[in-house]
């Protein structure tokens, strides 16, 4: 959960970017140019006095971290979730915008299950599909391909990606490195809560994370590939349940 402001309930990021205020920087920027998005925080205002910290202008006090593990926080809500992370993602890249890391505690959700993502890890601007960033750090999560050449790409993007939709059909907050991804399988590790869920969908959308972080970067789908497969997966699951209950009335 993020820290909130005194007397509201406006959500504020402490900033770790003390010797590195060009990033601060960044991060101002992206909330300032590309706020449009409905599922970015909206910039309430921001302090650059000694410490460094944002407040955001959404009162939303539910994160995702909550509710991964909740029983009642069902597979269409995840799936809701996935997707409008995927969009905006892709829509930041759209814009030449890489985020890096990106984690639960900071996606926030209202009673419609609408999302807002604050505090990325690590904000690079005017960058492409093939662009390689270096790094002098890096926060939070990472593939090991980073780690390796500290280097950060719009691939390391979508490895974040696959992580969060893994945590939410697993219903399990992963760690900095996830023992699930020993073992990759599709279909294998779905949380056996979601029985209902037809084993065609199971197996795509355990395909599409597997794929998210495989440790070939260039074997990862593009954020774009990533929405038009969610969506082409839920429009499928809905269909399903539609004809189900069709026939039942029947």
């Amino acid at each position: 959960m993020p820290l909130m402001l005194k007397n509201t309930t406006l959500p504020v990021s402490k900033k770790t970017y003390a010797y590195r205020p060009s990033k601060f920087c960044d991060e101002i920027e992206l909330y300032e140019t590309a706020n449009v998005h409905p599922h970015l925080a909206k910039l309430s205002r921001y302090c650059c006095d000694r410490r460094l910290a944002v407040v955001y202008d959404e009162e939303l006090t539910t994160a995702l971290s909550d509710v991964l593990p909740a029983d009642d926080f069902g597979w269409d809500k995840r799936m809701n979730v996935a997707t409008q992370l995927a969009d905006l993602l892709a829509w930041l890249h759209k814009k030449k915008i890489a985020v890096g890391s990106i984690i639960a505690s900071c996606i926030m959700i209202d009673k419609e299950v609408n999302i807002n993502v604050f505090d990325f890890g690590y904000i690079c601007n005017r960058v492409n599909e093939d662009s390689v960033i270096p790094l002098d750090y890096v926060v939070g999560r990472y593939p090991e391909d980073v780690s390796k050449g500290w280097h950060w790409t719009m691939k390391s993007d979508v490895y974040i990606f696959g992580l969060l939709l893994m945590e939410l059909i697993t219903k399990t907050k992963l760690g900095s490195n996830p023992s699930v991804l020993d073992n990759c399988k599709p279909g294998s590790f779905v949380h056996k809560s979601f029985e209902d869920v037809d084993d065609q969908t199971v197996f795509g959308i355990t395909s599409l994370a597997c794929g998210c972080v495989s440790a070939d970067p260039g074997e990862r789908p593009t954020m774009k590939m990533v929405l038009n497969d969610l969506d082409k997966l839920r429009k499928r699951e809905g269909k399903r349940k539609r004809d189900e209950n069709e026939s039942t009335i029947e």
